[in-house]
Protein backbone atom coordinates (compact mmCIF):
# COMPACT_ATOMS: atom_id res chain seq x y z
CA UNK A 1 0.00 0.00 0.00
CA UNK A 2 1.47 3.41 -0.99
CA UNK A 3 2.50 6.05 1.51
CA UNK A 4 -0.23 8.52 0.56
CA UNK A 5 -2.97 6.00 1.37
CA UNK A 6 -1.25 4.07 4.15
CA UNK A 7 -2.80 3.59 7.54
CA UNK A 8 -3.04 6.97 9.23
CA UNK A 9 -0.69 7.70 12.09
CA UNK A 10 -0.90 11.47 12.23
CA UNK A 11 -0.74 12.51 15.88
CA UNK A 12 1.95 15.18 16.05
CA UNK A 13 4.78 15.03 18.54
CA UNK A 14 3.07 17.42 20.93
CA UNK A 15 -0.09 15.31 21.02
CA UNK A 16 1.95 12.16 21.46
CA UNK A 17 3.90 13.64 24.35
CA UNK A 18 0.66 14.36 26.21
CA UNK A 19 -1.14 11.20 25.17
CA UNK A 20 -0.99 9.88 28.74
CA UNK A 21 -3.12 12.85 29.82
CA UNK A 22 -6.69 11.97 28.90
CA UNK A 23 -8.73 14.59 27.09
CA UNK A 24 -12.23 15.48 28.27
CA UNK A 25 -13.90 13.17 25.77
CA UNK A 26 -11.48 10.33 26.50
CA UNK A 27 -12.15 10.78 30.22
CA UNK A 28 -15.90 10.64 29.55
CA UNK A 29 -15.56 7.23 27.86
CA UNK A 30 -13.10 5.93 30.44
CA UNK A 31 -14.59 2.91 32.22
CA UNK A 32 -17.87 3.04 30.28
CA UNK A 33 -19.76 0.30 28.42
CA UNK A 34 -21.07 1.13 24.96
CA UNK A 35 -23.79 -0.57 22.93
CA UNK A 36 -23.29 0.01 19.20
CA UNK A 37 -25.73 -1.01 16.48
CA UNK A 38 -24.77 -0.96 12.81
CA UNK A 39 -21.16 -1.84 13.62
CA UNK A 40 -20.79 -3.77 10.35
CA UNK A 41 -21.79 -0.73 8.28
CA UNK A 42 -19.53 2.04 6.98
CA UNK A 43 -20.09 4.60 9.74
CA UNK A 44 -20.40 1.83 12.36
CA UNK A 45 -16.96 0.50 11.38
CA UNK A 46 -15.46 3.95 11.86
CA UNK A 47 -17.16 4.51 15.22
CA UNK A 48 -16.05 1.13 16.56
CA UNK A 49 -12.47 1.65 15.38
CA UNK A 50 -12.35 5.17 16.81
CA UNK A 51 -13.64 4.15 20.22
CA UNK A 52 -11.15 1.28 20.62
CA UNK A 53 -8.15 3.16 19.25
CA UNK A 54 -8.65 6.66 20.66
CA UNK A 55 -10.85 6.05 23.72
CA UNK A 56 -8.83 3.06 24.89
CA UNK A 57 -10.15 3.43 28.43
CA UNK A 58 -13.59 2.20 27.34
CA UNK A 59 -14.49 -0.85 29.39
CA UNK A 60 -16.58 -2.84 26.89
CA UNK A 61 -18.39 -2.43 23.59
CA UNK A 62 -21.36 -4.61 22.72
CA UNK A 63 -21.96 -4.75 18.97
CA UNK A 64 -25.20 -5.99 17.41
CA UNK A 65 -24.53 -8.42 14.54
CA UNK A 66 -26.97 -10.55 12.56
CA UNK A 67 -26.56 -13.58 10.34
CA UNK A 68 -26.23 -12.64 6.69
CA UNK A 69 -25.78 -14.44 3.36
CA UNK A 70 -25.35 -17.81 5.01
CA UNK A 71 -22.71 -16.57 7.46
CA UNK A 72 -23.22 -16.93 11.20
CA UNK A 73 -22.83 -14.06 13.64
CA UNK A 74 -19.53 -15.53 14.82
CA UNK A 75 -18.19 -15.72 11.26
CA UNK A 76 -19.21 -12.15 10.49
CA UNK A 77 -17.69 -10.94 13.77
CA UNK A 78 -14.32 -12.52 12.88
CA UNK A 79 -14.37 -11.16 9.34
CA UNK A 80 -15.28 -7.69 10.59
CA UNK A 81 -11.71 -6.95 11.65
CA UNK A 82 -10.08 -8.15 8.42
CA UNK A 83 -10.76 -4.80 6.76
CA UNK A 84 -7.88 -2.29 6.33
CA UNK A 85 -9.85 0.23 8.39
CA UNK A 86 -8.91 -1.73 11.55
CA UNK A 87 -5.18 -2.10 10.86
CA UNK A 88 -4.07 0.89 12.93
CA UNK A 89 -6.43 -0.06 15.76
CA UNK A 90 -4.99 -3.59 15.90
CA UNK A 91 -1.46 -2.17 15.91
CA UNK A 92 -2.12 0.26 18.76
CA UNK A 93 -4.61 -1.88 20.72
CA UNK A 94 -3.55 -5.53 20.18
CA UNK A 95 -5.93 -6.75 22.91
CA UNK A 96 -8.96 -5.12 21.28
CA UNK A 97 -11.00 -8.33 21.20
CA UNK A 98 -11.06 -8.40 25.00
CA UNK A 99 -13.23 -5.27 24.93
CA UNK A 100 -15.67 -6.21 22.17
CA UNK A 101 -18.59 -8.62 22.57
CA UNK A 102 -20.87 -9.60 19.70
CA UNK A 103 -24.58 -9.67 20.48
CA UNK A 104 -26.72 -11.80 18.18
CA UNK A 105 -29.60 -9.72 16.87
CA UNK A 106 -31.46 -8.38 13.89
CA UNK A 107 -33.13 -4.98 13.48
CA UNK A 108 -35.91 -6.62 11.44
CA UNK A 109 -37.02 -8.68 14.47
CA UNK A 110 -39.00 -7.64 17.59
CA UNK A 111 -36.72 -6.34 20.35
CA UNK A 112 -33.95 -6.41 17.73
CA UNK A 113 -33.85 -10.18 18.08
CA UNK A 114 -31.78 -9.85 21.27
CA UNK A 115 -32.15 -12.68 23.77
CA UNK A 116 -33.54 -11.81 27.19
CA UNK A 117 -30.26 -12.63 28.95
CA UNK A 118 -28.37 -10.08 26.86
CA UNK A 119 -31.07 -7.45 27.33
CA UNK A 120 -30.76 -7.88 31.09
CA UNK A 121 -26.96 -7.65 30.96
CA UNK A 122 -27.08 -4.50 28.87
CA UNK A 123 -29.67 -2.85 31.09
CA UNK A 124 -27.30 -3.34 34.00
CA UNK A 125 -24.06 -2.45 32.23
CA UNK A 126 -24.53 -0.11 29.26
CA UNK A 127 -23.78 3.59 29.76
CA UNK A 128 -23.74 4.85 26.18
CA UNK A 129 -25.93 3.79 23.25
CA UNK A 130 -24.96 4.66 19.67
CA UNK A 131 -27.72 3.66 17.27
CA UNK A 132 -26.10 3.56 13.83
CA UNK A 133 -28.10 0.69 12.33
CA UNK A 134 -30.27 1.58 9.34
CA UNK A 135 -31.07 0.49 5.84
CA UNK A 136 -29.47 3.17 3.69
CA UNK A 137 -30.87 1.93 0.39
CA UNK A 138 -32.91 4.83 -0.95
CA UNK A 139 -35.32 2.52 -2.78
CA UNK A 140 -35.74 0.01 0.03
CA UNK A 141 -39.11 -1.75 0.25
CA UNK A 142 -41.31 0.23 2.64
CA UNK A 143 -41.98 -2.70 4.99
CA UNK A 144 -38.27 -3.35 5.51
CA UNK A 145 -37.47 0.36 5.82
CA UNK A 146 -40.16 0.73 8.52
CA UNK A 147 -38.90 -2.27 10.51
CA UNK A 148 -35.24 -1.25 10.44
CA UNK A 149 -35.39 2.55 10.51
CA UNK A 150 -38.39 3.06 12.80
CA UNK A 151 -39.38 0.00 14.83
CA UNK A 152 -35.78 -0.92 15.68
CA UNK A 153 -35.29 2.59 17.07
CA UNK A 154 -38.47 2.23 19.13
CA UNK A 155 -37.16 -1.03 20.58
CA UNK A 156 -33.78 0.56 21.33
CA UNK A 157 -35.45 3.44 23.16
CA UNK A 158 -37.66 1.07 25.16
CA UNK A 159 -34.64 -0.99 26.20
CA UNK A 160 -32.69 2.17 27.06
CA UNK A 161 -35.47 3.30 29.41
CA UNK A 162 -34.48 0.41 31.67
CA UNK A 163 -30.73 1.08 31.65
CA UNK A 164 -29.60 1.82 35.17
CA UNK A 165 -26.81 4.28 34.36
CA UNK A 166 -27.37 5.65 30.87
CA UNK A 167 -25.17 8.65 30.20
CA UNK A 168 -26.00 9.31 26.53
CA UNK A 169 -27.98 7.92 23.60
CA UNK A 170 -26.92 9.02 20.09
CA UNK A 171 -29.28 8.35 17.18
CA UNK A 172 -27.81 8.73 13.69
CA UNK A 173 -30.35 10.16 11.26
CA UNK A 174 -29.77 12.09 8.02
CA UNK A 175 -29.77 15.76 7.06
CA UNK A 176 -32.27 14.87 4.32
CA UNK A 177 -34.87 13.43 6.71
CA UNK A 178 -36.75 16.74 6.62
CA UNK A 179 -35.99 17.91 3.09
CA UNK A 180 -39.50 17.32 1.75
CA UNK A 181 -41.44 20.51 1.23
CA UNK A 182 -38.81 22.84 2.68
CA UNK A 183 -35.55 24.43 1.60
CA UNK A 184 -34.26 25.40 5.04
CA UNK A 185 -33.61 22.71 7.65
CA UNK A 186 -32.96 23.79 11.23
CA UNK A 187 -31.55 21.72 14.07
CA UNK A 188 -34.99 21.01 15.47
CA UNK A 189 -37.65 18.30 15.43
CA UNK A 190 -40.28 18.54 12.72
CA UNK A 191 -43.72 17.01 12.85
CA UNK A 192 -43.65 13.65 11.03
CA UNK A 193 -46.27 12.86 8.36
CA UNK A 194 -47.51 9.84 10.33
CA UNK A 195 -46.59 8.12 13.58
CA UNK A 196 -44.32 5.10 13.48
CA UNK A 197 -46.95 2.91 15.11
CA UNK A 198 -49.62 3.84 12.56
CA UNK A 199 -47.29 3.24 9.61
CA UNK A 200 -46.20 -0.08 11.12
CA UNK A 201 -49.82 -1.20 11.46
CA UNK A 202 -50.52 -0.12 7.89
CA UNK A 203 -47.64 -2.04 6.27
CA UNK A 204 -48.35 -5.11 8.40
CA UNK A 205 -51.95 -5.21 7.20
CA UNK A 206 -50.99 -5.25 3.51
CA UNK A 207 -49.08 -7.61 1.24
CA UNK A 208 -45.84 -6.56 -0.48
CA UNK A 209 -47.38 -6.03 -3.92
CA UNK A 210 -50.06 -3.69 -2.61
CA UNK A 211 -47.46 -1.80 -0.54
CA UNK A 212 -45.47 -1.26 -3.74
CA UNK A 213 -48.57 0.22 -5.40
CA UNK A 214 -49.39 2.68 -2.61
CA UNK A 215 -45.81 3.66 -1.69
CA UNK A 216 -45.67 6.62 -4.15
CA UNK A 217 -48.85 8.09 -2.64
CA UNK A 218 -47.50 7.59 0.88
CA UNK A 219 -44.19 9.25 0.05
CA UNK A 220 -45.86 12.43 -1.29
CA UNK A 221 -43.01 14.99 -1.29
CA UNK A 222 -40.40 12.65 0.19
CA UNK A 223 -37.94 11.43 -2.44
CA UNK A 224 -37.70 7.86 -1.16
CA UNK A 225 -38.54 5.45 1.65
CA UNK A 226 -35.20 6.08 3.36
CA UNK A 227 -35.76 9.82 3.89
CA UNK A 228 -39.40 9.40 4.94
CA UNK A 229 -38.77 6.62 7.48
CA UNK A 230 -35.85 8.58 8.92
CA UNK A 231 -38.15 11.58 9.39
CA UNK A 232 -40.74 9.44 11.15
CA UNK A 233 -38.02 7.84 13.29
CA UNK A 234 -37.04 11.25 14.64
CA UNK A 235 -40.65 11.71 15.72
CA UNK A 236 -40.43 8.49 17.74
CA UNK A 237 -37.75 10.07 19.94
CA UNK A 238 -40.32 12.50 21.35
CA UNK A 239 -42.67 9.58 22.10
CA UNK A 240 -40.34 6.83 23.31
CA UNK A 241 -37.27 8.84 24.31
CA UNK A 242 -38.83 10.96 27.05
CA UNK A 243 -36.61 11.18 30.09
CA UNK A 244 -33.53 9.92 28.24
CA UNK A 245 -30.23 11.80 27.67
CA UNK A 246 -30.64 11.57 23.92
CA UNK A 247 -29.47 13.49 20.86
CA UNK A 248 -29.55 13.19 17.07
CA UNK A 249 -26.75 13.38 14.49
CA UNK A 250 -27.85 14.35 10.99
CA UNK A 251 -25.05 13.91 8.45
CA UNK A 252 -25.48 14.83 4.80
CA UNK A 253 -24.14 12.52 2.04
CA UNK A 254 -21.32 10.51 3.59
CA UNK A 255 -18.28 9.77 1.44
CA UNK A 256 -14.80 8.28 1.90
CA UNK A 257 -12.66 9.20 4.90
CA UNK A 258 -10.33 12.17 4.82
CA UNK A 259 -7.48 11.04 7.07
CA UNK A 260 -8.30 8.48 9.69
CA UNK A 261 -7.77 5.72 10.26
CA UNK A 262 -7.09 5.23 6.54
CA UNK A 263 -7.06 7.97 3.91
CA UNK A 264 -9.84 7.61 1.35
CA UNK A 265 -11.32 4.46 2.90
CA UNK A 266 -14.81 3.50 1.72
CA UNK A 267 -16.65 0.16 1.60
CA UNK A 268 -19.90 0.96 -0.23
CA UNK A 269 -21.08 2.48 -3.51
CA UNK A 270 -24.01 4.52 -2.23
CA UNK A 271 -24.61 8.10 -3.36
CA UNK A 272 -21.74 10.14 -4.82
CA UNK A 273 -19.30 7.25 -4.31
CA UNK A 274 -21.25 5.14 -6.79
CA UNK A 275 -21.07 7.96 -9.34
CA UNK A 276 -17.27 8.18 -9.11
CA UNK A 277 -16.80 4.40 -9.13
CA UNK A 278 -19.00 3.94 -12.21
CA UNK A 279 -17.30 6.85 -13.97
CA UNK A 280 -13.87 5.53 -13.00
CA UNK A 281 -14.43 2.26 -14.86
CA UNK A 282 -15.88 4.08 -17.85
CA UNK A 283 -19.48 2.93 -17.47
CA UNK A 284 -21.11 6.19 -16.39
CA UNK A 285 -20.64 9.06 -18.85
CA UNK A 286 -23.56 11.34 -18.03
CA UNK A 287 -25.42 12.33 -14.88
CA UNK A 288 -28.62 14.24 -14.24
CA UNK A 289 -27.25 17.05 -12.08
CA UNK A 290 -27.09 20.83 -11.94
CA UNK A 291 -23.39 21.80 -11.85
CA UNK A 292 -24.26 24.98 -9.93
CA UNK A 293 -26.16 23.27 -7.11
CA UNK A 294 -24.47 22.25 -3.86
CA UNK A 295 -23.15 18.73 -3.40
CA UNK A 296 -23.47 18.48 0.37
CA UNK A 297 -20.95 15.75 1.18
CA UNK A 298 -19.01 15.03 4.35
CA UNK A 299 -16.10 12.58 4.92
CA UNK A 300 -16.90 9.46 6.92
CA UNK A 301 -14.31 10.12 9.63
CA UNK A 302 -15.82 13.57 10.25
CA UNK A 303 -19.16 11.87 10.92
CA UNK A 304 -17.76 9.21 13.26
CA UNK A 305 -15.77 11.83 15.18
CA UNK A 306 -18.89 13.99 15.53
CA UNK A 307 -20.86 11.00 16.81
CA UNK A 308 -18.28 10.13 19.47
CA UNK A 309 -17.99 13.77 20.55
CA UNK A 310 -21.76 14.36 20.59
CA UNK A 311 -22.29 11.65 23.24
CA UNK A 312 -20.02 13.65 25.56
CA UNK A 313 -21.92 16.88 24.79
CA UNK A 314 -25.34 15.25 25.20
CA UNK A 315 -24.29 13.94 28.61
CA UNK A 316 -23.08 17.38 29.68
CA UNK A 317 -26.30 19.03 28.55
CA UNK A 318 -28.28 16.34 30.34
CA UNK A 319 -26.39 16.94 33.59
CA UNK A 320 -26.91 20.67 33.27
CA UNK A 321 -30.62 20.11 32.72
CA UNK A 322 -30.87 17.81 35.74
CA UNK A 323 -29.04 20.29 37.95
CA UNK A 324 -30.95 23.35 36.80
CA UNK A 325 -33.90 24.92 38.54
CA UNK A 326 -36.07 23.66 35.67
CA UNK A 327 -35.82 20.22 37.19
CA UNK A 328 -37.49 21.27 40.45
CA UNK A 329 -41.27 21.35 40.68
CA UNK A 330 -42.47 24.77 41.80
CA UNK A 331 -46.07 25.29 43.01
CA UNK A 332 -47.12 22.01 41.44
CA UNK A 333 -45.91 22.93 37.95
CA UNK A 334 -44.59 20.11 35.81
CA UNK A 335 -40.88 19.73 35.22
CA UNK A 336 -39.60 20.94 31.91
CA UNK A 337 -38.64 18.21 29.48
CA UNK A 338 -35.10 17.76 28.27
CA UNK A 339 -34.83 18.99 24.68
CA UNK A 340 -32.62 16.55 22.77
CA UNK A 341 -29.89 18.40 20.83
CA UNK A 342 -29.71 17.86 17.07
CA UNK A 343 -26.45 18.23 15.17
CA UNK A 344 -26.57 18.83 11.40
CA UNK A 345 -23.17 17.56 10.22
CA UNK A 346 -22.94 19.15 6.78
CA UNK A 347 -20.46 20.97 4.56
CA UNK A 348 -22.73 23.37 2.66
CA UNK A 349 -23.01 26.02 5.35
CA UNK A 350 -19.28 26.45 5.98
CA UNK A 351 -17.38 24.94 3.05
CA UNK A 352 -19.76 24.58 0.08
CA UNK A 353 -18.90 22.44 -2.95
CA UNK A 354 -20.90 22.41 -6.19
CA UNK A 355 -21.62 19.36 -8.31
CA UNK A 356 -19.59 20.97 -11.07
CA UNK A 357 -16.58 21.21 -8.75
CA UNK A 358 -17.22 17.67 -7.54
CA UNK A 359 -17.09 16.41 -11.13
CA UNK A 360 -14.00 18.47 -12.00
CA UNK A 361 -12.00 17.31 -8.97
CA UNK A 362 -12.82 13.66 -9.60
CA UNK A 363 -12.04 13.91 -13.31
CA UNK A 364 -8.71 15.60 -12.63
CA UNK A 365 -7.47 12.99 -10.16
CA UNK A 366 -9.24 10.16 -11.97
CA UNK A 367 -7.12 10.92 -15.03
CA UNK A 368 -3.95 11.00 -12.89
CA UNK A 369 -4.63 7.61 -11.31
CA UNK A 370 -6.93 5.72 -13.68
CA UNK A 371 -7.93 2.14 -13.05
CA UNK A 372 -6.59 -0.70 -15.13
CA UNK A 373 -10.14 -2.09 -15.03
CA UNK A 374 -11.57 0.87 -16.97
CA UNK A 375 -13.26 0.11 -20.29
CA UNK A 376 -13.48 3.77 -21.31
CA UNK A 377 -11.74 7.02 -20.30
CA UNK A 378 -12.88 8.98 -17.25
CA UNK A 379 -15.51 11.45 -18.49
CA UNK A 380 -18.76 12.68 -16.99
CA UNK A 381 -21.19 15.19 -18.47
CA UNK A 382 -23.62 16.84 -16.07
CA UNK A 383 -27.02 17.80 -17.46
CA UNK A 384 -29.74 19.60 -15.52
CA UNK A 385 -32.21 19.19 -18.38
CA UNK A 386 -33.96 15.84 -18.03
CA UNK A 387 -34.74 15.63 -21.75
CA UNK A 388 -31.12 16.25 -22.66
CA UNK A 389 -30.06 13.71 -20.03
CA UNK A 390 -32.41 11.09 -21.52
CA UNK A 391 -30.92 11.60 -24.98
CA UNK A 392 -27.38 11.42 -23.61
CA UNK A 393 -28.21 8.21 -21.74
CA UNK A 394 -29.39 6.63 -24.96
CA UNK A 395 -26.38 7.77 -27.00
CA UNK A 396 -23.66 7.24 -24.38
CA UNK A 397 -25.04 4.30 -22.39
CA UNK A 398 -27.87 2.34 -23.97
CA UNK A 399 -26.73 2.37 -27.61
CA UNK A 400 -23.14 1.20 -26.87
CA UNK A 401 -24.55 -1.42 -24.48
CA UNK A 402 -26.88 -2.76 -27.20
CA UNK A 403 -23.97 -3.05 -29.64
CA UNK A 404 -21.65 -4.76 -27.16
CA UNK A 405 -24.35 -7.14 -25.88
CA UNK A 406 -25.24 -8.04 -29.47
CA UNK A 407 -21.59 -8.87 -30.17
CA UNK A 408 -21.50 -10.91 -26.95
CA UNK A 409 -24.49 -12.97 -28.14
CA UNK A 410 -22.86 -13.58 -31.51
CA UNK A 411 -19.70 -14.88 -29.81
CA UNK A 412 -21.61 -17.11 -27.41
CA UNK A 413 -21.09 -14.99 -24.29
CA UNK A 414 -23.72 -13.80 -21.83
CA UNK A 415 -24.89 -10.19 -22.48
CA UNK A 416 -24.66 -8.15 -19.26
CA UNK A 417 -24.07 -4.51 -20.08
CA UNK A 418 -27.66 -3.51 -20.85
CA UNK A 419 -28.96 -4.98 -17.58
CA UNK A 420 -26.15 -3.19 -15.75
CA UNK A 421 -27.12 0.13 -17.28
CA UNK A 422 -30.75 -0.37 -16.28
CA UNK A 423 -29.64 -0.66 -12.65
CA UNK A 424 -27.29 2.31 -13.01
CA UNK A 425 -30.01 4.49 -14.52
CA UNK A 426 -32.30 3.61 -11.62
CA UNK A 427 -29.53 4.64 -9.22
CA UNK A 428 -29.03 7.87 -11.20
CA UNK A 429 -32.72 8.72 -10.93
CA UNK A 430 -32.53 8.36 -7.15
CA UNK A 431 -29.51 10.62 -6.74
CA UNK A 432 -30.83 13.17 -9.26
CA UNK A 433 -33.26 14.44 -6.62
CA UNK A 434 -30.31 15.60 -4.52
CA UNK A 435 -28.18 16.74 -7.48
CA UNK A 436 -30.73 19.07 -9.04
CA UNK A 437 -31.47 21.18 -5.97
CA UNK A 438 -29.88 22.50 -2.78
CA UNK A 439 -30.95 23.03 0.82
CA UNK A 440 -29.83 25.35 3.57
CA UNK A 441 -28.86 23.31 6.62
CA UNK A 442 -28.30 25.32 9.77
CA UNK A 443 -25.55 23.76 11.90
CA UNK A 444 -25.24 26.05 14.92
CA UNK A 445 -25.25 23.15 17.38
CA UNK A 446 -22.45 21.42 15.50
CA UNK A 447 -20.39 24.61 15.41
CA UNK A 448 -21.06 25.10 19.11
CA UNK A 449 -19.86 21.57 19.83
CA UNK A 450 -16.62 22.23 17.94
CA UNK A 451 -16.03 25.32 20.06
CA UNK A 452 -16.53 23.29 23.24
CA UNK A 453 -13.75 20.85 22.33
CA UNK A 454 -10.54 21.24 24.29
CA UNK A 455 -7.12 21.68 22.66
CA UNK A 456 -6.51 17.98 23.18
CA UNK A 457 -9.87 16.91 21.76
CA UNK A 458 -9.82 19.02 18.58
CA UNK A 459 -7.06 17.05 16.82
CA UNK A 460 -8.33 13.76 18.26
CA UNK A 461 -11.94 14.26 17.15
CA UNK A 462 -11.69 16.32 13.99
CA UNK A 463 -14.92 17.25 12.21
CA UNK A 464 -14.59 20.97 11.47
CA UNK A 465 -15.39 21.17 7.73
CA UNK A 466 -13.98 24.70 7.52
CA UNK A 467 -10.53 23.09 7.84
CA UNK A 468 -11.19 20.72 4.93
CA UNK A 469 -9.30 21.38 1.68
CA UNK A 470 -11.47 19.89 -1.07
CA UNK A 471 -8.62 19.76 -3.56
CA UNK A 472 -6.47 17.71 -1.18
CA UNK A 473 -9.45 15.61 -0.13
CA UNK A 474 -10.33 14.45 -3.65
CA UNK A 475 -6.79 13.16 -4.22
CA UNK A 476 -7.47 10.68 -1.43
CA UNK A 477 -11.09 10.17 -2.44
CA UNK A 478 -10.29 9.00 -5.98
CA UNK A 479 -7.41 6.76 -4.88
CA UNK A 480 -9.55 5.31 -2.09
CA UNK A 481 -12.30 4.29 -4.51
CA UNK A 482 -9.64 2.75 -6.76
CA UNK A 483 -8.19 0.74 -3.87
CA UNK A 484 -11.20 -0.23 -1.76
CA UNK A 485 -14.08 -0.35 -4.26
CA UNK A 486 -12.42 -1.35 -7.53
CA UNK A 487 -9.78 -3.45 -5.69
CA UNK A 488 -7.11 -2.09 -8.03
CA UNK A 489 -3.68 -1.70 -6.33
CA UNK A 490 -1.56 1.37 -6.97
CA UNK A 491 1.22 -0.57 -8.66
CA UNK A 492 -1.02 -0.92 -11.75
CA UNK A 493 -1.10 2.86 -12.30
CA UNK A 494 1.66 2.89 -14.99
CA UNK A 495 -0.17 0.18 -16.94
CA UNK A 496 -3.48 1.98 -16.42
CA UNK A 497 -2.02 5.26 -17.72
CA UNK A 498 -0.83 3.56 -20.91
CA UNK A 499 -4.20 1.88 -21.26
CA UNK A 500 -5.98 5.18 -20.63
CA UNK A 501 -3.96 6.85 -23.41
CA UNK A 502 -5.07 4.14 -25.82
CA UNK A 503 -8.68 4.48 -24.70
CA UNK A 504 -8.57 8.23 -25.31
CA UNK A 505 -7.11 7.62 -28.79
CA UNK A 506 -9.90 5.15 -29.51
CA UNK A 507 -12.47 7.58 -28.11
CA UNK A 508 -11.32 10.56 -30.19
CA UNK A 509 -10.85 8.42 -33.30
CA UNK A 510 -14.37 7.10 -32.92
CA UNK A 511 -15.72 10.59 -32.25
CA UNK A 512 -13.91 11.92 -35.32
CA UNK A 513 -15.30 9.09 -37.41
CA UNK A 514 -18.82 9.73 -36.14
CA UNK A 515 -18.51 13.49 -36.76
CA UNK A 516 -17.18 12.84 -40.26
CA UNK A 517 -19.99 10.37 -40.90
CA UNK A 518 -22.53 12.89 -39.63
CA UNK A 519 -21.09 15.58 -41.90
CA UNK A 520 -21.26 13.20 -44.88
CA UNK A 521 -24.88 12.42 -44.07
CA UNK A 522 -25.69 16.13 -43.83
CA UNK A 523 -23.89 16.91 -47.09
CA UNK A 524 -25.52 13.98 -48.84
CA UNK A 525 -28.92 15.09 -47.56
CA UNK A 526 -28.36 18.68 -48.73
CA UNK A 527 -27.06 17.49 -52.11
CA UNK A 528 -29.99 15.10 -52.52
CA UNK A 529 -32.48 17.83 -51.67
CA UNK A 530 -30.87 20.29 -54.10
CA UNK A 531 -30.67 17.67 -56.82
CA UNK A 532 -34.31 16.79 -56.23
CA UNK A 533 -35.27 20.46 -56.43
CA UNK A 534 -33.27 20.85 -59.67
CA UNK A 535 -34.97 17.83 -61.28
CA UNK A 536 -38.34 19.13 -60.21
CA UNK A 537 -37.57 22.54 -61.66
CA UNK A 538 -36.44 20.96 -64.96
CA UNK A 539 -39.63 18.96 -65.21
CA UNK A 540 -41.75 22.01 -64.54
CA UNK A 541 -39.81 24.55 -66.66
CA UNK A 542 -38.14 22.36 -69.27
CA UNK A 543 -34.95 24.45 -68.90
CA UNK A 544 -32.15 23.13 -66.71
CA UNK A 545 -30.12 26.36 -66.80
CA UNK A 546 -32.92 28.29 -65.18
CA UNK A 547 -32.93 25.84 -62.29
CA UNK A 548 -29.29 26.38 -61.27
Amino acid sequence: MPADIAVMDKLDSKTRSTAHDLSEIQSFYNGTTVFLTGATGFVGNLILEKLIRTCSGVKKIYVLIREKKGKTTEERFKELFDDPVFELMKKEQPNYLEKITAVIGDCCLPNLGIQEQYRTIMKNEVNIVIHSAATVRFDEHLRKAVNINIIALQDMLKMSQGMRDLKAFVHISTAYSNCAGRKVVDEMFYKPPISGDNLFQLVNSLDDDYIDKITPSLLKEWPNTYAMTKAIAEGEIAEYGKGLPIGVIRPSMIVATDNEPVQGWINNIYGPTGVVAATGVGLMRCMCADPDQIADIVPGDFVSNAVVASAWDIHNQWKEHKNSNCEVEVNGLKKEQFVPPIYNVVSSSSNPLTWGEFSAFNKNYGCHTPSVKAIWPFMLRLSKNKYEYTILCFLLHTLPALIIDSLAKLTGRKPQLLDGYKKMHKFSEVIAYFALQSWTFHDNNTKSLIKKLSKLDRPLFRFDVTKLDWNEYFKKHVVGIRLYILKDPMDTVPEALRRNTKLYMIHYTLMSFLVALLMLVVLWTVFTIRLGNSNLCFVLNGNYNNCI
